[in-house]
């Protein structure tokens, strides 16, 4: 995919949904993650990494819980006890403690693992499929 310049981000016409910022450089990333959370709280924008060399930012009300939580609740009726959600780093936080059963991935950071219910196998060990069927099959 070809990058294409949009110069200040203030100036658009339309406004962006999210604004992803990638670098091989791990280090930049959580130095530009560090920066921007000092200059904006999480009720004014909402800051994540989905891996390590993807910065992630959006309005503060969108994130993975609350996504799931309107297609659940909203869509289908449904009360987080009745969800299982599954995720691999920063960006399903918010999901896996909606969630009434939040499985982490094996290979997640620890953070994610330690607000989850269950710790799954990696995902090139089938670690979805150890999910499924350990509490829905």
């Amino acid at each position: 995919m070809e990058a294409i310049a949009v110069g200040d981000l203030r100036n658009l016409e339309t406004a962006p949904t999210k604004v992803l910022a990638l670098s091989r450089d791990t280090t930049a990333i959580e130095l530009l993650l560090h920066q921007i959370r000092q200059r904006y709280t999480r009720q004014q924008l909402y800051t994540t990494t989905s891996v390590a060399t993807f910065f992630e930012a959006a309005h503060p009300q969108v994130n993975k819980g609350d996504a799931v939580r309107y297609l659940a609740e909203a869509c289908l009726g449904l009360r987080p006890e009745n969800v299982m959600a599954v995720g691999d780093n920063w960006n399903d936080l918010e999901m896996l403690q909606y969630a009434g059963i939040g499985v982490a991935m094996g290979d997640a950071p620890d953070e994610v693992k330690a607000v989850s219910d269950w710790v799954a196998p990696t995902v090139e060990a089938d670690g979805v499929a150890a999910a499924i069927d350990r509490f829905l099959a």
